[in-house]
């Protein structure tokens, strides 16, 4: 008899530390599918080859 509140107070325990942990999976998995259904980001710069080459001092001053 002495061991039933025991026993009551680990399995709220337990049933409260399930029910927190299930929220927060639902709660993360309602985020990924919220990000997923957003449109892919679409990039419309104009990009060319020679902005990725290196510049010389000389030609960084000239562009100032």
């Amino acid at each position: 008899m002495a061991m039933f509140p025991l026993l009551l107070i680990c399995g709220l325990t337990i049933l409260l530390v399930g029910g927190v942990g299930a929220f927060l999976v639902l709660l993360k998995l309602g985020v990924i599918v919220r990000e997923a259904a957003r449109p892919p980001q679409v990039d419309y710069g104009n990009y060319s080859l020679d902005q990725g080459r290196e510049m010389r001092p000389e030609e960084q001053q000239k562009q100032r």
